[in-house]
Formats: C-alpha cells, structure tokens, sequence
C-alpha cells in the first residue's frame, strides 16, 4: 500500500465519494442499520446527496487517498449561528418519509439545545459533518488524520471553533481524544413519536449522540 495523503475535495470527486459513503459510511453507521418496517426508508434520499454536494465548494471538506483511490472522506462546512434554529425548524416541519428524516431531527435538536456558539461565545464555527473510512483499512489512524487537518484547516481559515455531532461511540472516542469537548451528550432513547414509542432503536453501544468542539 502506497502512503495515504490527504488534501482538499474538489467537485471532480462528487461522484466518487458518493459511491464511497454508500458502501463505507452509509452501510456501517450504526444509526442507518435500524431496522425499518419498509426497507427503502433506510435508503439514502437525493436531498442527502445534493447536501453533500453543495458543501464542496466551500473548500473546507478532505479526502484521505492512496494513490488516485479514496479511502477516507470528511465533508464539512460553515456553521453560524441561524443555521442551528432554521435546520431545527425545517426538520419539525418536515414530513417524515425515511430514516434519515428521524435522524436529522433528532440531531437538529440536540445541536440546538447545545448551542456551541453560546457556549463559547463565537459568531462562527467548521462543522465537521461526516467522517467516513474505507473499511478495509480501519484501525490504522486514517480518521483520525482526517480530523485533525479538520480542525488545522480550520484554524488556518480563521475559525474559531470546529464542531461536529457524533452520532455513535467510536466517533466520539475517536474526536475527544484529540481534545475536543463534550459539550453535550443526549440518548436517541429520549426521542419518541406522538404514541411514546422509540423512533430511533439503536443498539449498544451506540445508544446517543455527542455535539463535541474544540476552540482553537
């Protein structure tokens, strides 16, 4: 294996790093493997793409890459702080027609009632969005290689705060080990629809969500 570098996504990688999150973010991430009564709910919604795609040209997302192939992938953006109660309001509103509409709301209110910019006091933060790590090399220290350039861009870029929500374990062991803060931990077991049922079943250990940041 040739040595892994990582620079800055570019638009040319759309493509690419969709198939990418497909096979390794997407049919790993704990929250996504809840079982669902229709099996498409678990499918990913073009929304999600086109989301993904519009943070690329902000300039602040990174692919990790041994030789021409990817093998990791941050995607990340701009956070201020109206974006916090409008993506909150936008996922009440919503209808709900899949798995990931019951996981942006729960995270959209969890971010909210952390509110990092209150916390510390800034106007402006790098939310990391997605981490993700081609299975076959795990455990060899890629994502965390991601999350630090993360937040060195970021301070690079004159941000104040890098923030990221992680939404199972491994990502918040693998984010407060680099010093980033937990400002905020809350169970999916707390999200329930208008009938006290569980929305979000998730199983050990992966029973909450994280709003972690570091003030640079």
């Amino acid at each position: 294996m040739s040595a892994i570098t990582i620079r800055a996504m570019t638009i040319g990688d759309y493509e690419e790093v969709e198939a990418f999150l497909a096979v390794h973010f997407f049919k790993h991430e704990p929250l996504m493997l809840i079982p669902q009564e229709d099996p498409k709910q678990s499918e990913v919604s073009p929304a999600e793409s086109e989301l993904h795609r519009s943070l690329i040209p902000q300039d602040l997302s990174l692919v990790a890459v041994d030789g021409q192939r990817i093998v990791g992938v941050v995607l990340a953006g701009e956070l201020v702080p109206e974006d916090l109660e409008r993506e909150y309001q936008e996922a009440e509103q919503k209808e709900i027609t899949c798995l990931l509409d019951k996981i942006h709301k729960f995270l959209a209110g969890i971010e909210l009632q952390a509110n990092i910019f209150k916390h510390y006091g800034v106007e402006r933060a790098l939310y990391l969005y997605m981490l993700g790590v081609d299975t076959s090399i795990r455990r060899q220290r890629v994502g965390t290689r991601l999350v630090e350039a993360t937040i060195e861009l970021g301070r690079q870029r004159g941000f104040p705060v890098v923030t990221s929500t992680c939404s199972n374990l491994n990502s918040k062991r693998l984010m407060t080990a680099l010093n980033m803060e937990c400002i905020l931990t809350k169970d999916y077991a707390d999200y329930k629809d208008e009938l006290g049922e569980i929305v979000l079943r998730a199983s050990e250990p992966h029973t909450s969500a994280s709003v972690v940041a570091i003030r640079l």
